[in-house]
Order: structure tokens, then sequence, then C-alpha cells
């Protein structure tokens, strides 16, 4: 049975996340929140990021899946990031174990689609979870906000539409080890230019047979460093330096400086590590 609007404030409100490349200097954000707001008073709504690059869908995808993973079971997480607003591309809803996911079809939802292989997904078709005449541009306010708002009050998911099973991915990327060496690309560049690799810490572990961190040697792009660090501040300044990240990723960063700049490195860069 759908929640009403006016349950009593001992439900504990519906976690709503807005993910989007929106940007800050224009309405686009508060629209989708007064939409929200107008249908479920009682929602919470978290900003996970509005700065991801216009249009950088594989950026969008890979912070969705960093940061959506933190948030309590029954989080409904609304991604825009849109180029194709208004065409023939599917909006969907992607529900996983422990979340809801509204997001256009377009590659957005590939690594959660990668870490979740049975998650059900729908096409949005059903009109009445829409905002009134739903316009070309703005699918954001007009369909995802409209929807993430009435699915907050329990409505169930296969009244928003039909299961699918072709959504649009992009090929999620696992290291390989090639004559001793593992080998792994940039995942993301970070706003401080820090390299976020796909090379976790249990598959450099499991690959090189070691933990003993000082003798990692990884290269990118003809430039090598010797060992990880263990935090920013352990390496020399302006220098290329690596550690395991918050996310436990093999991660190249500069101290004070930028690694994307230093070595001229961008998404989807190569990089090797092997025992010294």
């Amino acid at each position: 049975m759908a929640r009403s609007p006016d349950s009593p404030e001992s439900v504990p409100p519906p976690i709503i996340t807005l993910l989007t490349d929106f940007g800050a200097a224009d309405v686009f954000v508060g629209s989708m929140k007064g939409v929200i707001l107008g249908i479920n008073p009682h929602a919470q709504i978290i900003d996970l990021t509005h700065d991801i690059p216009a249009h950088n869908i594989r950026a969008g995808a890979y912070l969705l899946h960093s940061a959506s993973r933190h948030f309590p079971p029954g989080t409904i997480h609304v991604a825009v990031v849109d180029p194709g607003v208004g065409s023939e591309r599917r909006p969907l809803l992607v529900t996983t174990r422990s979340y809801h996911f509204l997001a256009p079809d377009n590659g957005l939802l590939s690594y959660i689609l990668a870490a979740e292989p049975k998650a059900e997904i729908r096409e949005l078709t059903a009109k009445q979870y829409f905002l009134g005449t739903v316009g070309s541009t703005f699918h954001g306010r007009d369909l995802f906000a409209p929807a993430a708002a009435w699915l907050s009050l329990d409505e169930p998911t296969d009244a928003f539409g039909p299961r699918i099973d072709d959504p649009v991915r992009y090929e999620v990327r696992q290291p390989t080890l090639e004559e001793g060496r593992l080998v792994g690309e940039v995942l993301h560049v970070d706003r401080f230019g820090n390299l976020i690799t796909n090379i976790s810490q249990t598959i450099l572990r499991e690959a090189l047979g070691t933990a003993e961190w000082a003798r990692v040697q990884v290269r990118i792009r003809n430039t090598d460093v010797q060992g990880l660090r263990r935090f920013y501040a352990d390496a020399p300044p302006k220098t290329l330096a690596a550690l395991i990240n918050s996310d436990n990723l093999l991660e190249l960063f500069c101290n004070q400086g930028r690694a994307d700049e230093l070595v001229k490195a961008e998404i989807g860069e190569r990089v090797e590590v092997r025992m010294a």
C-alpha cells in the first residue's frame, strides 16, 4: 500500500539523492526539489553533486556508484546526466537489493548494473507518475523528480512500467595480468587532479601476492612511482605518488599539485603495477 504524504512524523522520512550536471547557476536543481516536496513534503533530499562535467556520463556513472552505496537501504537515487534528453532514449527505474535508481538509459547506471546483475530494470512509462505535460528539455523536473517522489510514498515498482532486459551500458573493465604486471586504467579524474584507477586493494594483493606496499611500482605514461604512500602529505610536494584511497582503489596523486597535468593523463589511461 502506498504511503500517504501526511504520514506521521514517527515514520522515518524517505531519502532521495540527486546527482546531475546542472550546476548551481540556474534553477534546475531547485525546481526538481520543489516537485519532489510538492508530492511528498516529508522527503529528505540529499545533493550528491551537481558538478558532474556537462554531458560526462562516465564521470556521473563512477561517482553515482561511489557515493550511493553509503546510504541506508531504501534510499532513492536520482541521476540526471542526459545529453539525449527529449530523444528516443528510455527513462529507467532500477531496483537493487538495497536501493532504487532513476536515470536515463544512456550508460549512467553501468557501474550499478555491473555490481548488481540481478537488479530489476523497468522503463518508466506510467504517465500518472510524471509532472503533467512532459517537456522535451527537462526530464529531471518533469519525469525523474515526480517518479522519485511517488516511489518514496511506497508506490510499487511494477506500477511504473514494464521490465526490460536490454539497458544501455558500457563495459566496466577489470584489471588483467600481463607478463607478471597488473594492468588497469584510470576510471576518474577528480577536481584535485587525482587519477583514480580500477585497481582495488584486494585485486592488488591477490595479483602480486603481497601487501608490502614499499615494493609496489606503478607506471603511467612512462612515469614510474615507487612504493605506495599512506596519505597525501606523506609524499614530497609537486611529485607524482600513489596510495590506496578511501574507496580502496589505487590512486595516483600529486601533493599540492595535479597528477593529471603532471603526467598529461586522462580517463582510460593505461596503468601498470608490478613488484620492484
